[in-house]
């Protein structure tokens, strides 16, 4: 039987987005054309407090604390309610979200540079991943340290904690931190030339190997191809649907579907082939193209062999402190792999930085829990053989 393991992050935002599809399909049903009866009026501000107070406030405590995401991210929320009030709200209330509707011409001009983006980034993605030698996505994150480095002038040295060959893994004060915004849109940009780099065995043949591969359900070819089948489903379903519409966005996004179908080659070949690996001094950890970490191997204080569950009580960790790094009192740590339980826990000396969503939900880590193939071959390849234990 297939069992699906969710972290508490993840189960919120299912949640927020299921009660968010109900809010919006009760406000485009229940409010009326018209404000003529008081009955009416109360409609309006009931729905008026579904969008604009309810909606934010679990954004804010289910998505921004609960994720650990940024305080300026509520701006989706409400933006996007502020469209659902343009369209669902009665005119004579509707004519203020009006500026919403002015977006309708850079979201057309938006589309069509989205059009010219991907014949661009196709070309672009396959000419850097010609000649790469790793993950596209680290050499990207690489460029954008030296250049804040150079922002910061004097104080520069401090950032070379940043894993220049991988994830932003730091101590640094917060005053100090690179823009989080600006990591999240050279993340997004790197995916693409990544996913042609893992896609095709021929540009990834120079990519260092495999320690010992985690145990991720997407490594499994039946699973990358009911998931192509089903891409190219919808893409058709898509086209069917739209061509009546018009013919442009039919195209377009039939087309963006059926252009998944290289990402999803680029999640099974991570996912089998190169979930596990050390470069220059670091641990990558993939959880396939949506996931990553890259670790330095001194911030890793411990490497345990045992059976590890996603729940941790806090007499499991004793409330000690971890290298120089506050103790780890969380209920929930990050489980990488399937299985009833992992059996390797990697312990950080302070915390590092794990990209999920292909890179826009970042979430520093004092603790993580892998189901590996084989742990003795990971804790050999690592040299770390005198600060592992075995947990019964």
């Amino acid at each position: 039987m297939l069992k699906i393991r969710l972290r508490r992050p993840a189960k919120y935002r299912i949640y927020f987005l299921i009660l968010m599809i109900i809010v919006y399909w009760l406000g485009f049903n229940l409010l009326p054309e018209q404000l003529t009866q008081t009955s009416e009026q109360l409609s309006l501000a009931v729905v008026s407090a579904l969008y604009f107070v309810l909606l934010p406030l679990l954004y804010w405590y289910w998505i921004i604390k609960i994720g650990a995401q940024k305080s300026w991210k509520i701006l989706v929320i409400l933006s996007l309610s502020s469209l659902m009030a343009r369209l669902s709200y009665p005119p004579q209330i509707a004519e203020y979200f009006e500026f919403i509707a002015w977006l309708r011409f850079p979201i057309i001009a938006v589309l069509l540079l989205i059009e010219l983006y991907l014949m661009v980034s196709i070309i672009k993605g396959l000419w850097q991943a010609r000649k790469a030698s790793g993950d596209p996505r680290l050499a990207i994150i690489a460029q954008y340290a030296a250049t804040v480095e150079q922002e910061l002038g004097n104080g520069a040295n401090e950032l070379r904690t940043l894993n220049i060959e991988g994830a932003s893994n730091t101590d640094m004060p917060k005053n100090q931190m690179p823009d989080d915004k600006k990591l999240t849109l050279g993340l997004i940009l790197a995916t693409e030339p990544a996913s042609w780099y893992y896609a095709i065995p021929y540009f990834s043949r120079r990519h260092p190997a495999s320690i010992t591969p985690l145990k991720l359900l997407s490594a499994q070819p039946w699973h990358a191809l009911v998931i192509i089948m089903c891409l190219i489903a919808a893409s058709t379903l898509s086209y069917i649907l739209l061509d009546d519409v018009s013919h442009i966005a039919a195209v377009f996004v039939s087309g963006l579907i059926l252009y998944s179908v290289v990402l999803i080659a680029a999640n099974y070949r991570i996912s089998r082939y190169y979930s596990l690996y050390q470069r220059e001094g670091k641990l990558i950890i993939n959880n396939g193209i949506w996931g990553f970490m890259a670790i330095d191997l001194t911030q890793i204080s411990e490497l345990k062999f045992g059976a590890f569950v996603t729940h941790v009580q806090p007499q499991q960790m004793g409330g000690k402190s971890v290298g120089d790094s506050t103790a780890i009192n969380a209920t929930e740590i990050l489980t990488i792999g399937r299985g009833d339980t992992a059996n390797v826990q990697l312990i950080f000396k302070r915390p590092q930085t794990y990209y999920g969503g292909m890179g826009q939900l970042p979430e520093p880590l004092t603790v993580i829990n892998l189901v590996v193939d084989e742990p003795q071959v990971l804790a050999d390849a690592l040299g770390i053989l005198q600060n592992y234990k075995k947990v019964s």
